[in-house]
């Protein structure tokens, strides 16, 4: 059986440090965010999506990677933030004994969730991580999703998926396999 876990508000709350790292990204630019606004209209998404309108809506390609590569630059001082899931950090760390795969599917940077399983101490459970920087289709599409079922060679039958999100939850139903949807933070 493949485990896939989404990181960001499923394994781990890191609403309070992708906030804080973005507004002061964005604030380097002259541009702002609340973590309200953040929490609603941007955790779960793709950068390249929610940044636009928070940069006056017509933004450079170019200047929106800079602010996401400064968010990304100043992550791992917000970690401290970040309140993990320990009921399923406890039950993806039985599951790992007990011989199943896991994966995180994540929209996130390669660079931010490594950093943050690492701080958790729990990035060498997962034998793949699947980033937005993996996949032509952020979610909803399931691409993420069917990389890490091709990648250990089992279908959708074969997969169990924990999701927060509604473009997480769309991408998960989305890839055929079962479908458990968090909601605690």
């Amino acid at each position: 059986m493949l485990i896939c876990v989404d990181l960001d508000g499923t394994l781990l709350d890191t609403i309070p440090a992708n906030a804080a790292s973005y507004r002061a990204a964005l604030e380097e630019q002259g541009f702002t965010v609340t973590d309200e606004y953040y929490a609603k209209y941007c955790n779960g998404g793709y950068y390249k999506q929610f940044l636009r309108p928070l940069m006056g809506g017509d933004p450079t390609p170019e200047a929106v990677e800079r602010v996401h590569d400064r968010k990304k630059e100043l992550y791992k001082s917000c970690l401290p933030m970040v309140r993990p899931n320990t009921s399923l950090l406890a039950m993806l760390q039985a599951m790992k004994a007990a011989g199943h795969d896991l994966a995180c599917v994540t929209t996130g940077s390669r660079k931010n969730a490594t950093e943050v399983l690492e701080y958790f101490h729990c990035a060498d459970w997962f034998g793949v991580f699947i980033t937005g920087e993996d996949v032509v289709n952020s979610k909803p599409d399931p691409e993420g999703y069917l990389k890490a079922m091709a990648h250990f060679g089992v279908t959708p039958a074969e997969t169990m998926i924990f999701e927060d999100s509604g473009p997480g939850l769309e991408a998960a139903r989305a890839s055929g396999a079962a479908v458990y949807k968090v909601d605690i933070f």
